[in-house]
């Protein structure tokens, strides 16, 4: 049926052509009667066609992987989330399908919190952990010692001479004691750190908005600036937005006096952002990015078919 449609389109082009040039080159006549256009351009449609659904296919396969496995964890950082939540009543989440941020906002008196983080840190540790995975490996196939120094795999064979020894952190681990530790690490759930800003906004007073960094349970402060109330901005989500570079940050946290440090922190602390919220935000960021997943995959078959 597509041959015959592309035939019927093709063919009043192509005798328009033989009529103007019947008289200048009659040779291209009995060439063109046989339509070569027509049939390539059907072989190439054919060979798309098959590219898409073999590509189709392959989404509906990691489709299917992907939701088992989900089916199969989801007691994991799912009911730490929904713990969370269910404890957590004063703070709305905001978050929409197919998109990377998440905002968390609640009141304090009369100041509003937002809270703003990201899946994409999610998917730069995955990189940055691979990256380093491969520095480290090509660190220890180069990592050859003078003096007969051992490598790792040697080092539990005995030692050389010199007692120049190489030793991995896990071979002081028993072999037994191994796989418990891997479980224990796996079920400590997400360990990746995750940028975080949080804008405390007063009426008549503009805000404050401070960036940091949520790991291992706590959150830690970079740094803070003023923003002034006169700032052009249509909601709190678009000051989150901007960099506001043009403002003074003021100096690195850490060079700020200790007393001063803590009363920052406790300040934060009194608005809701706790080592709970700390320890939720890496777990909702997991969640959230497997679903932004399957939901990416399914879009791109969708358009396929």
């Amino acid at each position: 049926m597509f041959a015959l449609r592309s035939f019927a389109r093709a063919a009043p082009r192509t005798m328009s052509r033989i009529a103007t040039t019947s008289t200048i080159r009659p040779a291209f006549r009995a060439t063109s009667q046989h339509f070569p256009k027509v049939a390539a351009f059907s072989t190439t449609r054919n060979r798309f066609d098959e590219y898409s659904q073999q590509l189709a296919a392959k989404l509906q396969n990691e489709i299917d992987i992907e939701t088992e496995e989900s089916s199969a964890s989801a007691t994991g950082s799912d009911s730490n989330v929904d713990a969370w939540r269910a404890e957590n009543p004063a703070w709305e989440i905001e978050d929409s399908d197919g998109k990377q941020d998440v905002y968390l906002s609640r009141k304090y008196d009369d100041e509003i919190i937002t809270v703003q983080f990201s899946i994409a840190d999610f998917n730069q540790e995955m990189m940055d952990s691979e990256e380093m995975d491969s520095a480290l490996g090509d660190e220890e196939d180069m990592d050859v010692q003078s003096g007969g120094a051992n490598t790792k795999g040697s080092i539990n064979q005995g030692g050389t001479a010199n007692k120049n020894f190489k030793v991995a952190p896990e071979d002081s681990i028993a072999p037994a004691d191994r796989e418990e530790l891997r479980d224990e690490e796996d079920e400590s759930g997400p360990a990746f750190p995750v940028d975080v800003n949080v804008l405390v906004q007063r009426p008549g007073k503009g805000a404050l908005k401070f960036s940091l960094v949520a790991s291992d349970g706590d959150f830690m402060i970079q740094n803070l600036v003023q923003l002034p109330k006169d700032i052009k901005a249509a909601s709190a989500q678009d000051l989150l937005k901007e960099a506001h570079s043009e403002f003074y940050y003021g100096p690195p946290f850490q060079q700020l006096d200790e007393d001063l440090q803590g009363l920052l922190e406790s300040y934060l602390n009194a608005r809701g952002v706790t080592s709970s919220l700390a320890i939720f935000i890496p777990d909702y960021v997991d969640v959230k990015e497997q679903k932004e997943y399957l939901r990416w995959l399914g879009r791109v078959k969708d358009f396929l078919e």
